[in-house]
């Protein structure tokens, strides 16, 4: 029984094997796994091989460094490190060099830029056009605080307007006036004609010549530049068009001015008022001196803070007061009496308070 039992439950040697296996007695008989037990041993030995396979060695400590400096890297290509600042000798140098560009079309990125500075320049600048970036972009309400990811999510408020602007570093000071004179004036599209300047020192149009400039009050908050210049070419080549826009929503406060290419142009422009843009009447007026009042943006009267005040504020004050001067009572205060040279009264004032006598009625007889 023992051979038996050792043979079909414990794997021993057949019946036909060793006399020594037959004959020795056995002392205590061999526990026979149960399918249950097995199972347990043979899953606790498949998972332990798994966890040893599937366990990645543990990088050395130098390697684990250099992994944690290449995603360090990478963040910072991604943008995620602020760049350190320039000095005030390195910024007003690349001031210098830094080319500004108005009226760009909403949907147009870097290389769109790029390519209409090829076409433009052509072989007078053969340089690099780089960095280049945008600002004055227009996005929806909830993108306010985060401008830069709703600019590349393309979430453009075209209610408020329909442009943006751009800068564009060169490679020498001497480059941007090269730059700027091939650039301005150029068509992106029917509705955006681009606008070229230089930055700080070397901007030329950040001040209208008042002479060959109007101002245009009483517009609406998404009107663009190309709303005026459809008005204004009319009369004569308009040189440059500057909306005064509110800094958060981007929309236009109502105001802009109009520069043509010659002084003619002016006058001619000035007999457009109560002209219709957007459904609006505009008005239209000469930019007085800023000296001429302590007025921003040259024009005389008050207005909003970091506002140009309209040129005519000061004259439809006076209109009003004198409205209201004319709308007051007259005082009931008695005229004084006339008098003559002589201080004497007049005869006529003399009998002016009494009652004039009654005439007697005849009796009829």
């Amino acid at each position: 029984l023992s051979d038996t039992f050792s043979r079909l439950f414990a794997g021993g040697p057949p019946a036909g094997g060793s006399s020594s296996s037959r004959s020795a007695p056995a002392s205590r008989p061999p526990v026979a796994a149960g399918p249950s037990s097995g199972a347990a041993a043979a899953g606790k030995d498949l998972g332990d091989r798994g966890a040893a396979a599937l366990q990645k060695p543990a990088p050395p400590q130098g390697e684990a460094a250099a992994n944690k400096k290449r995603k360090a890297a990478g963040s910072v290509e991604q943008g995620a490190a602020k760049k350190p600042r320039l000095s005030a000798s390195e910024e007003k140098e690349r001031q210098a060099r830094t080319l500004f560009i108005g009226n760009v079309p909403l949907q147009w990125d870097r290389k769109d830029v790029k390519t209409a500075l090829r076409a433009a320049v052509g072989d007078k600048y053969t340089g690099q056009f780089k960095p280049i970036w945008f600002r004055a972009v227009p996005v929806k309400a909830r993108w306010t605080s985060m401008r830069k990811v709703g600019s590349i999510l393309g979430e453009y408020d075209e209610s408020a307007a329909d442009a943006k602007n751009a800068y564009v570093v060169l490679e020498s000071p001497d480059a941007v006036p090269v730059v700027r004179r091939a650039l301005h004036g150029v068509e992106a599209d029917k509705r955006h004609k681009l606008r070229a300047d230089g930055v700080g020192e070397s901007a030329t149009l950040q001040v209208f010549d008042r002479k060959r400039s109007v101002f245009v009050g009483n517009l609406g908050s998404n009107v663009g530049e190309a709303d005026l210049r459809a008005v204004f070419e009319e009369v004569g080549e308009v040189n440059a068009v500057r909306v005064v826009r509110d800094k958060e929503t981007k929309r236009c406060k109502g105001i802009a001015f109009v520069l043509f290419k010659e002084r003619s142009s002016v006058k001619a422009a000035l007999q457009y008022w109560g002209a219709q843009i957007g459904g609006r009447e505009i008005r239209v007026t000469k930019v007085e001196n800023r000296d001429s009042n302590a007025g921003e943006g040259g024009a005389p009267g008050g207005g909003a803070p970091g506002a140009p005040p309209h040129p005519a504020a000061a004259r439809i004050e006076n209109k009003l007061k004198r409205r209201r001067i004319k709308k007051q009572p007259k005082s009931a205060e008695p005229r004084k009496a006339k008098r003559k040279k002589d201080g004497r009264p007049v005869r006529s004032q003399i009998n002016k308070g009494r009652k004039k006598p009654r005439k007697a009625k005849q009796a009829k007889r």
